[in-house]
């Protein structure tokens, strides 16, 4: 009996160490001077806004990030992406939208060039440019080294996109009800594949090798994707807190939880998500964004803070 008992609390403290993260979650910067309700980063550089104004900074030193830019839009911003390190796009609903940089005592860094685009979520393959708007599908545009941009075709989807993520040659988006799949392997002129009605309060979504992440309300969706023509539901979590926001490195999935905290998951077993870790920022997490062994995470009013997870 005693062997049994000892065996069964062997594996129980086994499965719990299977679940415990072996790297650290450590702060390393904070930022107070400006609003954060949305962060993103490429190559050492982050872009936070609000509705209305962003600002770059640079993290050459993580430990004091520069601003090196700051502009304001006529129009509330929905997304914005960065190309060549000075080239920086725009998008929101107005065609009139102007963007300007704002002057300040500072002395800023570097130059910047805004593009003003129609549409509402932004990512970039390379030279090449994918633009949602929630009423007029998808554009594909040809940005080359970042001087202006080219309209190369447009994906009308029936119903608004939400979120997507671009992935060379498919193109993965959550409309108004679910996931669709496009092809665009021939640039010029999409097709949409596949789609699958069950996600009807879908937020935002990443991918992962063969599978999407989906976040709806509180729900954490894993979507295999193995089958363009048939994704197929493999694994569901429901979280405390709604989610704010996905981001996802290393077999790791980061969610923002707003008052929840982040809450990190390892998806190396994409049907049996392992939940490893769970920090709590000094205020509610809006948004998150990855790079190398950083995490950024957008406080809304109370700024951006750095974290190094390691």
């Amino acid at each position: 009996m005693k062997r049994l008992v000892l065996s069964i609390l062997m594996l129980a403290i086994s499965a719990y160490a299977i679940a415990i993260d072996d790297r650290f979650i450590s702060p390393l910067a904070t930022v107070k001077q400006n609003q954060a309700f949305s962060i993103a980063v490429d190559e050492g550089n982050v872009l936070v806004r609000n509705q209305y104004q962003m600002w770059v900074y640079s993290t050459f030193n993580a430990w004091q990030p520069r601003l090196e830019g700051s502009f304001s839009s006529l129009y509330p911003i929905e997304d914005v992406n960065i190309q060549g390190g000075n080239q920086l796009y725009v998008s929101s609903h107005e065609p009139t939208n102007t963007v300007t940089a704002i002057d300040s005592l500072n002395t800023y860094g570097r130059i910047f060039f805004t593009n003003p685009i129609i549409g509402d979520k932004m990512t970039r393959e390379g030279s090449t440019l994918y633009v949602a708007d929630r009423f007029r599908g998808i554009d594909i545009f040809d940005i080359g080294n970042g001087v202006g941009h080219d309209l190369k075709a447009s994906f009308a989807e029936k119903w608004g996109i939400r979120d997507f993520v671009a992935q060379y040659p498919y193109i993965y988006a959550l409309n108004d009800f679910g996931v669709v799949v496009v092809d665009v392997s021939q640039q010029n002129f999409p097709l949409g594949i596949a789609t699958n009605y069950q996600i009807p309060d879908a937020r935002c979504l990443v991918k992962d090798r063969e599978y999407l992440y989906v976040a709806a309300g509180k729900e954490l969706l894993v979507i295999s994707i193995r089958d363009n023509d048939k994704p197929l539901l493999v694994a569901q979590v429901r979280l405390a807190n709604e989610i704010q926001s996905l981001a996802i490195k290393d077999q790791r999935l980061f969610a923002a939880l707003g008052q929840g905290g982040v809450k990190i998951y390892d998806v190396s077993i994409p049907n049996r998500l392992e939940d490893i870790n769970t920090f709590y920022p000094p205020a509610a997490a809006y948004d998150i964004a990855l790079e190398n062994d950083y995490v950024y995470v957008a406080l809304g009013r109370d700024g951006w803070i750095i974290y190094e997870y390691k």
